[in-house]
């Protein structure tokens, strides 16, 4: 698809578009719920933390969500994930870091296990 395209793509890019679609990524499903891969952006604010930082889903499932973020997380550290939908609404829920493994160039990748759903509140 990106072969075949007009637009020059920067290496990062296409460096990161490798590293999503790599095959030992699929097919070792472990899961006892399905995923779906959806890409949408995310605000991570960790558990009594002000600070907030960017990461973005791989895939998510009615149990937890895999984010690839430039910071690194710690295995059971606990975080409202706050998730934009197409309609630029985001919902917020809480979650816990299961597992976390370096990604590509300067990325992380986390797994997180939903805890409870947040109620909405503007910021």
């Amino acid at each position: 698809m990106f072969e075949n395209s007009t637009c020059t793509i920067s290496p990062q890019i296409q460096d990161l578009i490798t590293v999503l679609t790599r095959q030992e990524d699929f097919g070792h499903e472990s899961r006892s719920v399905p995923r779906e891969t959806v890409v949408c952006p995310v605000t991570i604010q960790l558990q009594y933390e002000l600070e907030r930082f960017r990461g973005f889903t791989k895939d998510i499932s009615s149990g937890g969500v895999c984010l690839i973020t430039q910071d690194e997380i710690k295995v059971e550290q606990i975080a409202t994930l706050a998730i934009y939908r197409a309609d630029d609404l985001p919902t917020k829920l809480r979650a816990r870091c299961i597992w976390q493994k370096p990604f590509g160039n300067g990325y992380y990748q986390s797994g997180w296990r939903f805890l409870r759903r947040v109620l909405q509140n503007v910021d």
